[in-house]
C-alpha cells in the first residue's frame, strides 16, 4: 500500500485518535487533496509505522495557513498562529509560510 493511502499521526496523538477526542486533522500541501467525504483511508503511528485503524472522511475544507482556525472541536487548540506554525514546523521539519495550502479533514475512526 502506498504512503498516499495512509494518514500518519505523531505518536503523541494516536491515543486521541483511538479514543475519539481527535476527529480533525490539518495537512499541509495537497498530498491528501484527493480525499472527499465518504472516503475511507488507513491510519498509522508515524513513529512506528504501525497501522492501527481506518478513518472515514466526514468533511473536507481548504484554507491558507494564515487563515487556519486555531480552536476547532476535534483538534488540539493553538494559542495563536505562531504557536500553530511552530507545531507544524516541528511535525513537517521545515518552515511554514502564510500562503501555504492546508487541507482540513474531519473523520470518524474505526479500529482494525
Amino acid at each position: 500500500m502506498s504512503d498516499q493511502n495512509i494518514i500518519g499521526f505523531a505518536s503523541e496523538l494516536v491515543d486521541s485518535v483511538k479514543n475519539g477526542t481527535k476527529t480533525l486533522t490539518y495537512r499541509l500541501g495537497d498530498k491528501y487533496d484527493f480525499l472527499k467525504p465518504g472516503d475511507v483511508i488507513k491510519t498509522k503511528d508515524s513513529s512506528t509505522g504501525e497501522v492501527f485503524g481506518e478513518l472515514t472522511i466526514t468533511e473536507k475544507s481548504v484554507c491558507e495557513f494564515k487563515d487556519l482556525a486555531l480552536d476547532l472541536p476535534g483538534h488540539e487548540a493553538y494559542s495563536n498562529l505562531e504557536d500553530a506554525r511552530q507545531s507544524f514546523e516541528r511535525l513537517y521539519n521545515r518552515p511554514v509560510k502564510d500562503d501555504e495550502r492546508v487541507v482540513i479533514l474531519n473523520f470518524k475512526f474505526k479500529s482494525l
